[in-house]
């Protein structure tokens, strides 16, 4: 059996702005990262260090952040409701 090549996270971060309707700059801007750090990630040049940082980047583009990474997932957070851990503790 073949393995799947593993995508690259400067596809999926550019894949993931495009479904966003966003850009590198409101990346940048909301998220406070330095604008070379978007440029280096979305060139492929270097990969985020800090996971509070490509954390931040998932939520923002509302993407499961292995997906991001590039593993074979749904693009898809996943989402958790509220009133079910409630629910389940009664």
């Amino acid at each position: 059996m073949e393995m799947k090549e593993k995508a690259e996270l400067k596809d999926r971060l550019l894949m993931a702005l495009e479904i966003r309707e966003k850009k590198a700059v409101d990346l940048s801007r909301d998220l406070k990262i330095p604008k070379s750090a978007i440029s280096q990630y979305l060139s492929g040049a270097r990969t985020p260090q800090d996971s509070k940082r490509l954390y931040a980047m998932a939520s923002y583009l509302d993407v499961d952040e292995a997906w991001l990474m590039g593993f074979d997932v749904p693009m898809e957070r996943k989402r958790q409701e509220k009133n079910s851990t409630i629910a389940d503790a009664a």
